[in-house]
């Protein structure tokens, strides 16, 4: 994305902007009329990634994964288990209400259906005029400010006065990123903002996400489970399965040698344009359904679904550790690169 987009080059020799380590977001299960707590729901369960400043990670995995959760627990909308999270060296965790609202005018999120994350009382004006005055930005000139951010997401200022209802998805989505903007972020999650869109739409507002990183110099979670958009608007991939990383990896390396079988299986599903391509390509049917994340299987939490041949006692008993291959493309399994076939 770096060269097709003409952003800078990302400085990885640099202190990371958000750092990520040993990630839990477990729910409790309650049960009885006394509301005993009986299990947990692992939704997160061990994350640890870094991201740099104008860089873009996809977050990839089959829904229900944990993408999302690790999104909003990033952000603090819910509040982690266990692990760190730390931005711009501040640890995110230990910031009080009145830290947390600061640092929040530098993280913000892009919600995947806009229409529920927009108030349908209120008018597009006096939402971003809200959001300014919250943060105690724009001064007077909060509606010629509100007025600019249409108009750099790609709609007029004639639509300053109008409700979300009057809006298509796509603008609407639209509206959703300006609101983002309107505290002026470092760091956006966007957890999937195109997906409930359609295609032609989901390239225009993929082309204004990538124009804004370029402008503003964003720093993008991108949350989604499209390998084939992941690969467009990616610097790196990290690839989710049952709470946890499975696989990180530069994009291009990443699916030009994906070394976990789950990152393999992916893959083998994604459309293809070239007929040749197809062919030479075996799709990867995994069987059974995803574990349940309150009772995550022992060892490696893919083992009952991998088809890799290699698979053995030590998947069923010791989880993998990430463990770095060529180029730093990591991996969490006991036999990384083990041809199916």
């Amino acid at each position: 994305m770096s060269a097709a987009t003409g952003r800078s080059p990302i400085d990885r020799a640099a202190a990371p902007l958000l750092s990520v380590r040993d990630l839990k977001m477990h729910f409790p299960v309650r049960k009885g009329t006394f509301g005993r707590v009986t299990g947990h729901v692992k939704a997160v369960d061990g994350v640890s990634f870094d991201l740099w400043r104008g860089e873009t990670l996809g977050l990839v995995g089959e829904s229900g994964c944990g993408k999302s959760t690790t999104g909003r627990a990033i952000l603090r909308l819910l509040e982690p288990t266990s692990g760190s999270v730390r931005f711009d060296g501040q640890d995110v965790a230990a910031l009080d209400r009145e830290g947390l609202r600061a640092l929040r005018r530098r993280m913000q999120i892009v919600f995947q259906d806009p229409f529920g994350s927009l108030n349908p009382r209120m008018s597009v004006g006096a939402m971003l005029e809200e959001a300014l005055k919250v943060h105690g930005l724009g001064g007077p000139n909060r509606r010629d400010r509100a007025v600019e951010l249409l108009e750099r997401v790609g709609l007029r200022a004639e639509h300053v006065d109008r409700y979300p209802h009057e809006f298509s998805g796509g603008q609407r989505q639209r509206l959703g990123i300006a609101r983002a903007l309107s505290v002026e972020p470092d760091f956006l999650v966007l957890d999937e903002p195109v997906s409930a869109l359609d295609v032609s739409v989901q390239a225009q507002v993929v082309n204004l996400l990538e124009d804004l990183q370029r402008e503003l110099g964003l720093t993008y979670l991108f949350i989604a489970h499209d390998l084939a958009l992941v690969e467009h608007v990616s610097d790196r991939v990290a690839v989710m399965y049952l709470g946890r990383i499975v696989e990180v990896a530069d994009g291009g390396d990443l699916y030009r040698a994906p070394r976990h079988p789950y990152t393999k299986a992916l893959l083998s599903a994604v459309p293809r344009p070239d007929p040749a391509g197809r062919e030479q390509r075996k799709r990867i049917v995994l069987e059974g359904d995803v574990p349940s994340p309150s009772n995550p299987p022992s060892g490696c939490p893919f083992h009952p679904r991998c088809p890799s041949p290699a698979k053995d006692e030590r998947c069923r008993s010791v989880l993998p550790a990430m463990e770095g291959g060529e180029f730093g493309h990591s991996a969490a399994c006991h036999h990384p690169d083990f041809p199916f076939e």
